[in-house]
This record gives structure tokens, C-alpha cells and sequence, in this order.
């Protein structure tokens, strides 16, 4: 199991489209993969939860499906003040590390800027190899993004979408 994870919680944030775009890829290759919206978390899910002593049986169960029960990760994460959004962080920290560790991930930023959040992802990858989850060497940077958006909010550029299955494919041999 593929677990896709929309890195931010902001509304109206095109990371949760971007996902999406992630996850029809995945299932349409028939690879069984689910999709985490980090909006969809418990309010106060960074105080109540079992790492600091103060189980949230709600975010307990987000916490069980969607990293207890994925091999795989795949990170979409907007660039936030140079790195990934706090909440990204904050989720990963009140999962118990014993959840990610021996797992694998891939990692695709974007930013409307010109960086793709290149230096967001070099600190994902330092988290995560932190807690022994194996990252994939190719990684994803959409720089401009909303400039590769269709009206709807959905990824439409053919180059990018190619770059990303091939990130995929290397994902589900890795």
C-alpha cells in the first residue's frame, strides 16, 4: 500500500490536487495506493496523540491506516518559508517513529516560485532518513505551479505528468 500525503493543511491549497493527480496515476496503474489529506487531521492532533502521552483515539486511527498500514510514501509538499509546512512536520512527529521506520517514500515539491522547494525536500529527506524510511534518489520539483494548473486546479502539463509517473514507477520497483 501507497500512502499519498498532501502536505499542508491550508485551504484552497493546490498540494491536495496535486495529490490526487498522484493518486489516479498510482491506482490506475493498479498499484493499491490512498490518499492522506493533512486538512482532514484532528484540530489539536499535535498535543493529543499517543507519542506525548495523550492518545487521540481519532488520530490514532489516521495514524494506524495511513502510515501503519503503507509500505510506501508519497510526499507532495508546497514550499513554506523555505521548507515544508509545519503541519508536515507536525504530523510526522506525533506518529510513533516505529511506524515509518524500514519504509520507503518518494518526494515531490512545489512552489510558485522558481525552486520547485528543492531545499523543503533536502529537509523531508533528512526527517525521514532520520527515522530509517529509504528516499527515493529522483525527486519531483514543479516550480510555477499554478502556471500548470488547468481551470479546474488540476496538473495538466504533459512533461510534468510524465516526470511524475516515471517517479511513481521507480517508487513501486524501489
Amino acid at each position: 500500500m501507497i500512502t499519498v500525503i498532501s502536505g499542508t493543511n491550508r485551504e484552497g491549497n493546490v498540494s491536495v490536487s496535486v495529490a490526487q493527480t498522484v493518486l489516479e496515476l498510482l491506482t490506475n496503474s493498479k498499484v493499491d495506493a490512498q490518499l492522506l489529506d493533512l486538512r482532514k487531521l484532528p484540530v489539536d492532533f499535535a498535543f493529543r496523540n499517543d507519542v506525548f502521552g495523550n492518545p487521540d483515539p481519532g488520530f490514532s486511527a489516521i495514524a494506524s491506516q495511513f502510515v501503519g498500514n503503507a509500505d510506501k510514501f508519497v510526499f507532495v509538499v508546497p514550499e513554506y518559508n523555505g521548507s515544508i509546512p509545519g503541519v508536515c512536520k507536525a504530523f510526522i512527529d506525533a506518529v510513533w517513529p516505529e511506524q515509518f521506520k524500514g519504509k520507503k517514500a518518494a518526494l515531490i515539491g512545489l512552489s510558485s516560485g522558481r525552486a520547485g522547494n528543492v531545499r523543503g525536500l533536502d529537509h523531508l529527506t533528512n526527517i525521514l532518513n532520520y527515522l530509517q524510511v529509504a528516499v527515493q534518489p529522483m525527486k519531483t520539483s514543479i516550480n510555477h505551479i499554478d502556471k500548470h494548473l488547468n481551470e479546474d486546479g488540476f496538473l495538466e502539463d504533459e512533461r510534468i505528468l510524465m516526470t511524475i509517473q516515471q517517479e511513481l514507477a521507480k517508487l513501486v520497483e524501489f
